[in-house]
């Protein structure tokens, strides 16, 4: 909710931009304290706990907010635009033309507007007793899931009672994951408002003070269960038995000693703690707001009916002359569409909370969230640019493609020795479309290979380091966990075939202009999502936590091979405007897109270098006992090494990527 006064014009665009950089630095440094309290709090948890409150309770608390809120965002930031010429988002009096003819009529116009934005508001509300509905019904799920947890078949009563514990510290964060949902729907209305009114900032230092606050509260609750008086305090009314085992075991130094310490239920108070302190912090912005919260309102029928005697017509009544129809229709379609792109986005949990253990589920949560830093902090922002550029380059070549007639060229060129001058226009709009999509075609094949430079580095050169970067930063209990070890470096192979995928479907949904280009990618979306519910269980049965990466890196190649297809056949087309510009075909793409072979030779060489330093110099000494750090950095020297040899082929091979690092030293020196 932007709290600047819009009738002040002096310092507009300055002051804006001032406040949304400080707004963005200071939710990056939140974030980054926020991510520096997770790493300690991994380093107090096991992989169970991890599991159980990563994979089915994010899901559970995902599922709740996505299906609450996205039809509603989606829905309501779009009509906003399309009222804009009729009502205005600030709470404040509409601007009518003072040489209005008939002032009744401008009036009537007026509280015409102040109705239909009233209404809009309106339908943004009901976003809470649907968050309300959703949170009771994933509550109601995840107690009848507790009914059926399995509790060991054995005669020893210590190990059923730490079953039960483990079982009520599953239930109790469940319950709250189900509460932070709807808390967190609270604030939804308010949310809206700031993606109507543009106002990042305001959102952006919401979830970073929430977010710090739900790393410290986790770290904390989990410092405070660990020890021994709490569970004394807590437990005892379970069994005594139970409290004797569960020291008997610390004493021990039981690697699994940590899941009788409601180390489950620490994540449900922070996520908690997060969603108090967001809606808290978004109901104090919107008091401070211009006008206030605006609030839902009941709007007073002109003239009464006095035929409408039935209640059930006077409900139906009241609710078209209270919520906007249109808006209130777009926000079940695109809630219903957004059921099935929420199932694509997480069929990943979903596929470990029906198929794996809470250990697996743990492993993979951990190397997700490693793995998944290359994607957003480097590919996710080429992504976006890449799709920026393509559209607006696609944007040129249709406006030229549009004002073109239907003939050839060769036609245009034979009419040109008749028809004049009206034919050389032709002729220069064909020769501009045929620039406009060669530089098209250079742009993307560029782009695609510098994507795929940094997804063969972290495929053939990272995926060997990947126990060093889990020792230093989740702790040795992690960095010799064979299972994550593994599971991040196929983290790392994936991210090359994230890379391929981003930036063709970034081209894909730049120039796509007709709904059977998008229709028809929805499709393919859709027959892969079948490959991957037929692939992922018997892959997650035979191979865990990677079994699962292994099925996403099959289908991100599945779907960059049509998002190819899609580009070959674009260029194909548009090429035709000319012979000489004819579109690149797929296999001259592939020759264009990939490396220099020599390169390709260096990558796949500095994999085997990599492995066989990290069998050498690292796994077998670390096994022994050894000064790891000494010999971890060993093992990182020959890494640095390859991957200095690997990037200076690359530059003495590829011109065109030297071409561009010059021009852009020669950009950031002036």
């Amino acid at each position: 909710m932007n709290q600047s006064n819009r009738t002040d014009k002096p310092s507009t665009k300055t002051s804006a931009a001032e406040v949304a950089a400080r707004g963005t630095l200071i939710s990056i440094i939140l974030r980054i304290a926020s991510f520096l309290l997770s790493q300690l709090t991994v380093r107090f948890v096991s992989a169970s706990a991890l599991g159980k409150a990563s994979i089915p309770l994010e899901l559970l608390l995902g599922t709740s907010l996505f299906v609450g809120r996205e039809g509603f965002r989606l829905a309501l930031t779009k009509e906003v635009s399309e009222h804009n010429s009729t009502v205005n988002d600030d709470v404040g009096d509409r601007e009518y033309d003072e040489n209005e003819r008939n002032k009744n009529q401008s009036n009537m116009k007026q509280k015409q507007g102040m109705h239909t934005r009233q209404k809009i508001v309106n339908v943004s509300w009901l976003s809470i007793p649907t968050g309300a509905v959703l949170s009771i019904a994933a509550l109601i799920m995840h107690l009848h899931s507790c009914k059926y947890l399995s509790l060991p078949k054995t005669d020893a009563a210590t190990s059923d009672d730490l079953a039960r514990l483990n079982a009520f510290d599953y239930k109790i964060a469940g319950m709250l994951f189900c509460l932070a949902s709807f808390i967190e729907s609270l604030a939804e209305p308010l949310i809206i408002r700031c993606l109507q009114e543009m106002d990042v900032a305001t959102k952006a230092k919401a979830e970073g003070v929430a977010l710090l606050c739900k790393a410290a509260s986790c770290f904390g609750v989990l410092y405070i269960t660990a020890t021994f008086w709490f569970q004394n305090l807590v437990v005892d009314f379970m069994h005594p038995t139970t409290i004797d085992y569960g020291l008997d075991l610390k004493m021990k130094g039981d690697r699994d000693a940590s899941n009788n310490n409601f180390a489950v239920t620490a994540f449900g108070v922070s996520q908690l703690v997060y969603a108090m302190v967001y809606t808290a912090i978004i109901y104090w912005r919107g008091m401070l707001a211009v006008g206030g919260i605006r609030w839902p309102k009941r709007i007073q029928a002109p003239i009464h009916n006095p035929y409408q005697n039935s209640s059930k017509s006077r409900i139906v009544s009241s609710v078209f002359q209270n919520l906007d129809m249109k808006t209130l229709r777009l926000v079940i379609i695109f809630t219903l569409q957004g059921i099935l792109k929420h199932g694509l986005t997480e069929a990943d949990k979903i596929v470990l909370s029906a198929l794996a253990g809470s250990y697996d589920q743990g492993v993979y949560a951990l190397a997700a969230s490693y793995g998944g830093l290359a994607a957003r902090v480097l590919l996710q922002p080429i992504e976006e640019n890449a799709r920026l550029l393509f559209s607006r380059q696609g944007a040129l070549v249709a406006q030229h493609l549009e004002t073109m007639p239907s003939d050839s060229v060769e036609q245009k060129t034979i009419k040109k020795t008749t028809n004049g001058e009206g034919n050389n226009t032709c002729t220069e709009k064909s020769s501009l479309a045929s620039t406009h999509v060669k530089e098209m075609e250079d742009s993307y094949c560029f782009l695609l290979r510098a994507v795929l430079y940094i997804g063969l580095l972290f495929a053939s050169i990272a995926s060997n380091y990947t126990s060093i970067l889990l020792r230093i930063l989740a702790g040795a209990r992690w960095g010799l966990n064979a299972e994550a070890s593994a599971t991040l470096s196929a983290f790392c192979v994936y991210t090359a075939f994230l890379a391929i995928n981003g930036t063709t479907e970034a081209f894909v949904y730049g120039v796509a202009r007709s709904g059977k280009d998008v229709g028809a990618l929805g499709v393919i979306h859709a027959l892969i999502g079948g490959v991957f519910a037929t692939l992922a269980p018997p892959l997650v049965r035979l191979r865990g936590a990677v079994g699962l990466v292994l099925t996403n890196c099959i289908c991100m190649a599945l779907r960059s091979m049509y998002s190819l297809f899609y580009a070959s056949r674009y260029f194909s087309v548009t090429g035709k405007l000319n012979k000489a510009l004819s579109g690149i075909l797929t296999s001259r793409m592939m020759l264009h897109i990939f490396p220099h072979p020599f390169v390709l030779v260096l990558f796949f060489s500095s994999y085997l270098v990599t492995r066989a330093s990290n069998n050498h110099f690292y796994n077998d000494h670390t096994a022994t006992g050894a000064n790891w750090m000494l010999h971890a950095l060993r093992h990182i020297s020959v890494g640095v090494l390859c991957v200095i040899i690997v990037m200076s082929a690359a530059l003495r091979f590829d011109k065109e990527l030297q071409l561009t690092l010059l021009r852009l030293a020669k950009n950031k020196s002036s």
